[in-house]
């Protein structure tokens, strides 16, 4: 009887220690268009979570470029600061995680190619729990793209 009731204990802490299913859809995905000669650009995203558990994005990558990276712009006494988001991102549950101009964002460096108003490129999003998705990327008018930033 011993042996059973450490089998059904062992049973239930085990159901206890998965996490619910993060629901993850991406929206308005986009960058500005760059001029011959500009080695980077920044790709933003809006990431909703309406699953009952939290996920990471861990990591992304492009063919557009040669780098890409998840980065936080700050600023500090007036100079204004990027870093690598080495750790990934947090996508908590029932909520929505904007990436935008002058905060989180993806940065591609080495870009293959300028990228072209009207043209669309390819960015992957690697996450913790969930599958890995594909986004498609509008690259817009730099003026069209400062509203679209505005929001």
């Amino acid at each position: 009887m011993t042996r059973l009731a450490l089998l059904f204990a062992l049973a239930l802490t085990s159901c206890g220690r998965h996490e619910p299913a993060a629901d993850l859809k991406l929206s308005n995905a986009w960058a500005r268009e760059t001029v011959a000669g500009q080695n980077g650009a920044a790709v933003y995203v809006t990431i909703v979570n309406n699953g009952a558990g939290g996920d990471r994005l861990l990591g992304v990558s492009s063919d557009a470029a040669t780098h890409a990276m998840l980065h936080s712009t700050s600023t500090d006494d007036g100079v204004m600061r990027m870093r690598h988001l080495a750790d990934g991102l947090d996508i908590p549950s029932k909520a929505a995680v904007e990436l935008t101009p002058g905060r989180t964002h993806i940065m591609l460096t080495g870009l293959k190619q300028p990228l072209k108003r009207g043209e669309t490129i390819q960015v992957r999003l690697d996450f913790e729990r969930s599958a890995d998705q594909g986004l498609d990327v509008k690259v817009l008018d730099p003026a069209a793209a400062g509203l679209q930033g505005a929001r």
